[in-house]
This record gives C-alpha cells, structure tokens and sequence, in this order.
C-alpha cells in the first residue's frame, strides 16, 4: 500500500488505522481531531482541526468507530477517500468494498460479498460469500456474517455475534456480543 493517506479521529480507531498505515509504509502527515485536547504532535503525526485546504491531493480515511458521527463527518469533508485493507486481510477478487471502508487484521472478505461506503470489517470478522453490507456498519472483531446474509445502513454487530445464513438485521440494530441472529 505505498501511499499516503490522511486520517479524521484521533482516538482509538485512528491508531489502529496509523498502525496500519505505518506497517504497509503509508505516509499519514496529519490527523485531523475536532477535540482539542488531541491537538498537538503524537508519534511524529501533527494532529490539528479539520481543513480542507491541507493536502487536498490526499484521500482521507475516518477513524472514527461510531457509525453516526462517522456518517456526519463523511458528509462534512472535501477530502476524497480511500480504502484500507490490512495486509493479513483476505477480500476476494469480486468482493466489492465502498469508498472509505477498512478491512482489519485477519478479517475475510469472501465471493461476491458487497460492502457499502465507510464499513469498519474489525479484526478477524468473516463476511460470508454473497452477503451484503450496508454504509456505515461496524462489524466487531470476530463476528460472522453468513452467507447470502443482509446487514441493512448503521448496524453495529457485536464482537463474536453470528449472523446467519440468509438473515437480515435491520437498520441501525445494534447486535450485542455472542448473539446469535437467525
């Protein structure tokens, strides 16, 4: 992934996405924080408010792990964005991934699935061939999505929850851990 990219978050989500970054040899020169308290210099990476005027070039990816705020920003900034894919991920050849989605570590992304714009696929998750993922859904680390399953806009799923084959979550369900959905 040789590139760079800028970051929207400074809190948890957006280290993870710096690491990435930092382990694909991405240059991230700034992130981009409304909290003020964020602002200043972490690990070389100067953190300032939003402005669109800043390496306009450069996509942008949100680390921000909240669907709705995430949603906000995303109608907010002038920045093009980018997708994000760890380098121990698996997305299948035909996968379909939305602008500003991450797939993290050891995440699978299998046969015909589509994901929509600003997905987090967190760690380990599997998304099943031929399921469909929604814009600004958030997929804990270790969840399953079966096969043919529909994840509808703004859902989160829980970390180890289990999606069924063919089962629809509706929009804006928030899946606890370990639930299984049928």
């Amino acid at each position: 992934m040789s590139m760079s990219f800028l970051i929207y978050g400074a809190g948890g989500h957006a280290n993870v996405l710096a690491d990435l970054g930092a382990l694909a040899g991405a240059d991230i020169p700034v992130m981009f924080s409304d909290d003020t308290l964020h602002h200043g210099q972490r690990n070389n990476r100067v953190i300032r408010s939003y402005d669109p005027l800043l390496f306009p070039e450069l996509p942008l990816i949100l680390g921000i792990g909240n669907n709705s705020v995430r949603e906000m920003i995303a109608g907010k900034v002038t920045h093009s964005f980018t997708v994000l894919s760890h380098t121990t991920a698996y997305v299948a050849a035909d996968a379909i991934i939305g602008n500003g989605t991450v797939v993290l570590a050891n995440a699978v992304v299998q046969a015909n699935s589509r994901i929509g714009n600003h997905v987090i696929i967190n760690a380990g998750a599997v998304i099943d061939h031929d399921a469909v993922i929604g814009d600004f859904v958030h997929i804990s680390p270790n969840a399953y999505i079966g096969g043919g399953a529909i994840i509808e806009k703004g859902v989160v799923i829980g970390p180890g929850a289990i999606i069924q084959r063919n089962a629809v979550v509706k929009q804006g369900t928030v899946v606890p851990p370990l639930t299984l959905v049928a």
